[in-house]
C-alpha cells in the first residue's frame, strides 16, 4: 500500500525546508510503483520515493537535502523505510559524509563506503552511472537507496540531450519509475503530500484517457493536472521504450488516445489554449511521434504527390562560418516518411537532416495557433536512413561549423517538390511555367546572403521573382557595407513566417 509507505516516511513532518543550499530540480514519477512526497503549486515533484522488486528507493532533488539538520526527520524516516526492519549498516557514498553525522545522533549505524554487500542502505549523489547495473541488483534483491542531485547544471552543458534519458543518474533511477528532469525550482519550504488525491503521472494519464472516451470535457481534479501532465508526457516520451514493457504500454496507452481522438486542429482562425486537453493532445501527438520512425501510425494522409522516384539534389557541405542549414527545395508531407541516402563519406560528420523551418517552441505560450513544436532533426548516422515528420516541412541538410565537405550529393525518396527560386541561379522561364507550381505548401526566395521562406500560396502568382529579389539582394550589400563586413557572408541570413512566435 503506497500510501502507507507515504504516511511512513512524512511521519512527524509537518514541513519540508529545502532551502539546503543549492537549487533543486524537479522530479518526473512515473512508475506505477513510484509516488510523491513532496509537490509544489504547480503539481512539481521534489521528493519522491518508490518500490522495486525487494527494494525502496528515496530520491531527492538535491543533494544538500540529503544532509541538511533542517531534514533530519524526514531523513531518518526515509533511511529507515529503506531499511525495512533489518537495522542494518548505511553505507554512505565519499560525497555525502555529513549524512553520518545527522545518523550517528539518532544512533543509526553508518559507514563512509562505497556500494558493498554487506550494507542494507546505499546513500549516493545522482552526478554517475558507474554503478548502475549493481545498485538495479541490490535494490531488486531488497537493498535500500537514498539518491540526490539536480539535473538542472547537467541540461545546461548539453543543450539538445533530454536529461530524462541521458542523465547520468537517470541511467539508474529510470527502472525506478522515477526521473530528475532538466528544468530547476525554487528551494523554498513546501508542506508534505497528504492524505487523498494528489497528481500522479500515470494517475493523470489514465484519467485523461478516460474522459476522453467518454467524450467528456475535462473535470477535476484532471483540469487543474492538465498543463503538469503535458509537460510530463513531453518529458516521458523522451526515455527509451523500446526495451522496457512498462514504458512501452504507456506508448501504446497515448496511441489508442491519439487514434481514438484524432489530433486537434490548431491555426490563426482555430486557436487552442494552453491548459486545454487539445493542448495536452498536440503535445502528446509530437512527443509519441518523436519516438517513431513513420508517424503516419498517427495521421491517415494521402499519398498524392508525393514522388516515388528518388531525387537527389547537391548541397554544399562546406561551411566556415556558424552552423547552416543548407536548402534541397523538397518537402515532406505531414506524416509521411521520407528515406534519405548520403555518401559513405559524410557518415559521422556532422551533418543532420531537419524536417521543417519553424523552430521556436511555444510550450510555454498561453494560446496556440500551431502546434508547439514542429520540426524534427536527425543525425547522418548511416548512409541510408528514414525520417517521418507528423506536421511535415521542408528538408533540409544542416551542415556544422568549420565543415569542409565539399558539395554533397543527397538522394530523397518520398518527397514533394517545393518551389524555390535563386536569383542569378534559378531559370525563369521554369519558374514561370513550372517552379512556382509545385505542391509544397512553403517555399524559398534566395540571394546570395538571404533566404525567405513564406507560404507557397503567396508566391505562386509572381511570374518573376526577379525584381523583388534584386532588391533583397542591394538591401544585403548595404548591410555589408553599414557593418563593414564582407560583401558575402559565411552563411546565408533566413527569415521565415510563422503564424505564431515565443517572444514578442
Amino acid at each position: 500500500n503506497l500510501s502507507l509507505d507515504a504516511e511512513f516516511l512524512l511521519r512527524g513532518v509537518s514541513e519540508l525546508d529545502l532551502v539546503t543550499g543549492g537549487t533543486p530540480s524537479t522530479l518526473l514519477v512515473h512508475g506505477a510503483l513510484s509516488f510523491p512526497l513532496c509537490l509544489d503549486r504547480s503539481q512539481r515533484c521534489l521528493l519522491a520515493a518508490a518500490r522495486y522488486g525487494r527494494g525502496r528507493v528515496v530520491v531527492a532533488t538535491h543533494e544538500s537535502q540529503l544532509f541538511s539538520p533542517k531534514l533530519a526527520g524526514f531523513l531518518l524516516n526515509a533511511v529507515s523505510w529503506l531499511d525495512a526492519g533489518r537495522k542494518g549498516l548505511v553505507g554512505v557514498d565519499p560525497s555525502l559524509k555529513k549524512l553520518c553525522s545527522l545518523l550517528s545522533q539518532a544512533e543509526v549505524k553508518s559507514q563512509v563506503s562505497q556500494l558493498a554487500g554487506d550494507i542494507s542502505v546505499y546513500c549516493c549523489t545522482s552526478y554517475s552511472d558507474r554503478d548502475a547495473e549493481r545498485i538495479h541488483a541490490f535494490v531488486a534483491e531488497g537493498g535500500g537507496l537514498l539518491m540526490g542531485g539536480q539535473a538542472w547544471y547537467w541540461a545546461s552543458q548539453n543543450c539538445g540531450e533530454a536529461a530524462v534519458a541521458k542523465y547520468p543518474g537517470n541511467r539508474i533511477l529510470n527502472r525506478f519509475g522515477l526521473s530528475i528532469l532538466g528544468q530547476s525550482s525554487q528551494a523554498a519550504k513546501y508542506p508534505p503530500v497528504g492524505p487523498g488525491e494528489h497528481y500522479h503521472f500515470r494517475r493523470a494519464l489514465l484519467l485523461f484517457s478516460t474522459q476522453l472516451q467518454g467524450h467528456q470535457e475535462p473535470t477535476e481534479p484532471l483540469k487543474g493536472w492538465l498543463q503538469r501532465l503535458t509537460q510530463d508526457c513531453a518529458a516521458f516520451l523522451h526515455i527509451p521504450a523500446h526495451d522496457c514493457p512498462a514504458y512501452a504500454s504507456l506508448h501504446r496507452i497515448l496511441t489508442k488516445v491519439l487514434k481514438r481522438t484524432g489530433i486537434p486542429q490548431v491555426s490563426r482562425h482555430c486557436p487552442v489554449k494552453s491548459n486545454s486537453k487539445e493542448a495536452a493532445l498536440l503535445c502528446m501527438a509530437t512527443g509519441l511521434s518523436l519516438t517513431m520512425t513513420d508517424s503516419a501510425a498517427l495521421v491517415q494522409k494521402s499519398a498524392a504527390g508525393v514522388c516515388a522516384l528518388p531525387i537527389t539534389v547537391e548541397i554544399d557541405g562546406t561551411n566556415p562560418g556558424k552552423t547552416a542549414w543548407r536548402s534541397t527545395g523538397l518537402y515532406l508531407p505531414e506524416g509521411h516518411t521520407a528515406v534519405i541516402t548520403c555518401p559513405c563519406l559524410v557518415v559521422g560528420a556532422g551533418l543532420k537532416v531537419q524536417v521543417g523551418c519553424h523552430t521556436d517552441d511555444l510550450s510555454q505560450a498561453k494560446e496556440l495557433k500551431r502546434a508547439p513544436v514542429v520540426i524534427r532533426t536527425c543525425d547522418v548516422a548511416c548512409q541510408k536512413q528514414s525520417i517521418s515528420c507528423l506536421w511535415g516541412g521542408l528538408i533540409y541538410i544542416v551542415v556544422p561549423a568549420k565543415s569542409v565537405l565539399g558539395n554533397v550529393p543527397i538522394t530523397v525518396e518520398g518527397a514533394v517538390r517545393a518551389p524555390f527560386f535563386k536569383l542569378g541561379e534559378t531559370c525563369e522561364r521554369q519558374w514561370e511555367a513550372c517552379i512556382r507550381h509545385y505542391p509544397a505548401p512553403w517555399a524559398e526566395l534566395a540571394v546570395e546572403n538571404l533566404i525567405l521562406t513564406v507560404p507557397s500560396d503567396s508566391i505562386r502568382h509572381m511570374e518573376n521573382p526577379r525584381p523583388l529579389l534584386t532588391l533583397w539582394n542591394e538591401i544585403m550589400v548595404a548591410i555589408s557595407k553599414l557593418a563593414a563586413i564582407p560583401a558575402k557572408f559565411p552563411r546565408p541570413e533566413r527569415i521565415v513566417t510563422d503564424v505564431q512566435i515565443s517572444c514578442g
